[in-house]
């Protein structure tokens, strides 16, 4: 039975071997020219005299016999390209075997033929086996390269040896009456043999390379799938707990308002810290799965060093502070303020290891130390320093690995995944650095690390101060069904000159692309009726000039499958609900830059357009934006944060204007929910939930959209259990950040109560 594996190996072996046998055709032909001189005969005659100044063929014979030899190598040159592209079926094998031997007698056998020329040499007259020499030499070369190259398939190597060697064979008893022609003969079978034992012995051990391969192949697909496999069940379950988790902390927060003796407060708290070393340890299990499958990612920028180094102190300070512990941050002063390098990863690096000293110390204190290193390549030194209860030397050798820790009765005592220290030896390690530890039992540990210092890149501003670029005004379609929505991008485009359109479902929105050009698509992936995937594909589907039109994904689901569903539908970026200004007027930029248009980079916002100018259609000469990376994920930002955001983009009388807005129409959905859920109608209760997480988003009522979001969910889920009492919560929720959300538009200050809702992810 011969394997598609070996029949690809052995074309891909005589790709090679054709190539030499055109060079030995070749040179043998310039040689037996030389020895013999050229053609006398334009057609005929001589060449059957075998002691002829000319024994060969004559220039129109040669000719000829040049021609369909070269036609057939190239024949055979296009089949040995197909065998080796593996583009044909395991049943077609022994087909494309006959097919090999065909086209190689069809070609060989009439070379041969004229090496040997003249076949029949004179009766006694040994000395004309000259004249076959370079027959014999070809054939040696030939059979030897075959030994190797036809080794994989054992049939194909048995004719590629048998040819050659049955033709010299063949002479030789043809010119039996000369004596030294048995020698000769012997000869050929002696090497044909040899050759054929080395090639079966080349075949063995190819045959078992091709098994390994196999084998390799088959475990890696099965590796792969079971990476799929997890990465869609770590994406699954991150889901799943982070949506009743956001409810749990909620709930929390708003338990402790309520009236509670010492002893439910205290229930409350551990409750509470439960939570978060629940959350704690999802992070981190998710953090290791993206290392694990290389799909964690560095992207370094400007940053404050000090800042970053002080804000890990800062968060971490007050759970020092709870266990009677000092936490000290010491940064030397010859440490450079600015650098360039990814200073989210270095942060969770710092707080990982200062969050571990004050795990286990019980007293004493916890230090922070920064230092700067001029070396050969400048360096950045961090320790963290603790009193705590310190490392044997045993235990440090499995420190960094996965999933341990220093033994069992710490795991027990101190809990924790085991987790941390070794994605913290990762992110160094993809920084450029390198991390250790020195402790004695007892005494506490100091953890260090350095990581290359990079100056800051000229020109190049810090994440803080980047700005977007202004793009030149576009004509968009919007295509959105809330209303809400709707009024607050058109509000963003406008505000920036640019001619905005309103669709309201997806049929509105192919019916509207067909009727004018439009530069960008906005489009809702969550449309009754024809959803955003299927509308884009819709309009793809219209012809070449529409596959052009950059459409955008707007979704408030930013799990890794709905971004990637955006892309698969022809969506050429997606931007997460609710959005800000500034992931808007990215989009728009980038769009811009990759159609070749001219962006301004520092120019100020301008004033509202009321009436701005149209825009000329799209030019079909443009070639189709390519989505640029996805942009690295927001950290969840407060009330406050949102609305400053807002305002410093937008003004704040449109501030005021937005969250009156939204708070009317928080109020509006919140109305719906109540209705249909007293009518059980489940579908619509997440339908409305669906807008109102992403109303009550968009002005920083992030708790309010977290709570909506979990109800949205459940009712996909369909778990309508508990939805009564999460829907009261929502009510809640909406009031309390609702006023909060008014004082703040108002610029009135947070009070006590009001500034305590943070949002939750």
């Amino acid at each position: 039975m011969i394997k598609k594996d070996q029949l690809i190996l052995y074309a891909a072996n005589h790709r090679g071997v054709l190539a030499n046998t055109i060079v030995f055709a070749s040179a043998f032909l310039g040689i037996r020219h030389y020895m013999y001189g050229w053609p006398k005969y334009f057609f005929s005659g001589g060449w059957t005299d075998g002691l002829a100044a000319n024994p060969g063929l004559s220039w129109c014979e040669e000719f000829l016999l040049l021609a369909f030899c070269v036609g057939m190598l190239w024949r055979q040159r296009a089949l040995y390209a197909k065998l080796a592209s593996g583009k044909f079926k395991e049943a077609d094998c022994w087909r494309l075997v006959a097919k090999v031997t065909i086209n190689k007698v069809a070609y060989l056998v009439p070379w041969l033929v004229f090496m040997f020329m003249p076949l029949l040499l004179k009766l006694g007259v040994a000395g004309q086996l000259y004249l076959h020499i370079l027959g014999y030499g070809f054939v040696f070369a030939l059979t030897a390269a075959n030994a190797s190259a036809s080794a994989p398939v054992l049939p194909l190597l048995i004719f590629d040896i048998a040819v050659p060697g049955g033709f010299a064979l063949l002479i030789t008893l043809i010119n039996y009456h000369i004596d030294v022609t048995a020698y000769i003969g012997g000869t050929v079978v002696v090497f044909c043999v040899y050759a054929f034992f080395i090639g079966e012995k080349i075949r063995q051990s190819t045959l078992q390379l091709i098994d390994s391969k196999i084998q390799m192949q088959q475990s890696a697909r099965r590796a792969d799938e079971a990476n799929r496999a997890k990465s869609s069940f770590l994406a699954l379950m991150s889901h799943e707990i982070r949506t009743p988790m956001t409810g749990i902390f909620g709930m929390i927060d708003f338990l402790r308002e309520t009236n509670l003796t010492q002893e439910q407060k205290e229930f409350v708290v551990t409750i509470r810290d439960c939570s978060k070393t629940l959350l704690n340890t999802l992070n981190d299990i998710l953090d290791f799965s993206k290392i694990e499958s290389g799909k964690l990612t560095i992207s370094k920028i400007n940053f404050n060093l000090h800042a970053v180094l002080e804000n890990s102190a800062r968060i971490l300070r007050e759970i020092a502070g709870n266990k009677g512990l000092e936490l000290i941050i010491e940064i030397d002063p010859t440490v450079p303020k600015m650098m360039h390098s990814d200073p989210h990863r270095l942060q969770q690096v710092v707080m990982n290891l200062v969050n571990n000293a004050v795990k286990f110390t019980e007293r004493g204190s916890v230090e922070l130390r920064a230092f700067y290193m001029e070396t050969e390549q400048p360096r950045i030194h961090i320790e963290v320093r603790d009193t705590g209860i310190g490392i044997s030397p045993d235990n440090i050798t499995k420190l960094f690995s996965a999933f341990s820790q220093a033994d069992e009765s710490i795991a027990r005592k101190y809990g924790g995944s085991g987790l941390g220290l070794s994605i913290t030896r990762s992110l160094i390690k993809m920084l450029g650095g390198r991390i250790d530890v020195m402790s004695e039992e007892g005494k506490g540990s100091t953890f260090w690390f350095e990581i290359p210092y990079e100056t800051p890149l000229q020109g190049a501003k810090s994440e803080e101060e980047a700005s977007i670029p202004d793009a030149p005004p576009q004509n968009i379609l919007v295509a959105e069904d809330n209303p809400v929505n709707a009024r607050i991008i058109t509000r963003m485009l406008t505000h920036k000159g640019h001619k905005c359109m309103v669709a309201p479902d997806g049929d509105a929105a192919i019916k509207m692309v067909q009727e004018a050009d439009y530069d960008l698509v906005f489009m809702d992936v969550n449309m009754p009726g024809r959803n955003g995937y299927d509308t884009t594909r819709a309009i793809q589907a219209l012809g070449p000039k529409f596959k052009k039109i950059p459409i955008i994904g707007l979704s408030a689901n930013i799990l890794e499958e709905s971004v990637k569903k955006c892309y698969e539908a022809g969506m050429q970026g997606h931007i997460g609900k609710p959005f800000a200004p500034k992931d808007i007027y990215a989009a728009i930029a980038d769009v811009a830059a990759a159609q070749g248009k001219r962006v301004r980079p520092e120019a100020p916002a301008p004033a509202p357009a009321q009436t701005p100018a149209p825009v000329p259609a799209q030019s079909q000469a443009t070639p189709p934006w390519v989505a640029p990376p996805p942009r690295k994920p927001q950290t969840v930002k407060t009330m406050a944060e949102v609305q400053a955001a807002i305002a410093d983009e937008m003004g704040p009388a449109y501030l005021k204007e937005m969250v009156e807005g939204n708070i009317k129409e928080a109020a509006r959905l919140m109305d719906h929910v109540h209705k249909e859920f007293a009518a059980q109608e489940f579908t619509a209760v997440g339908k409305s939930a669906h807008d109102l997480k992403s109303i009550s988003g968009l002005i920083g009522m992030q708790k309010t959209s977290a709570a909506a979001a979990a109800i949205e969910a459940a009712c996909l889920a369909g778990e309508h259990a508990l939805l009564g009492e999460s829907i009261a919560h929502l009510d809640h929720l909406r009031k309390e950040e609702g006023h909060e959300a008014e004082r703040l538009s108002r610029g009135e200050p947070h009070d006590d109560k009001s500034s305590r809702f943070m949002a939750h992810k």
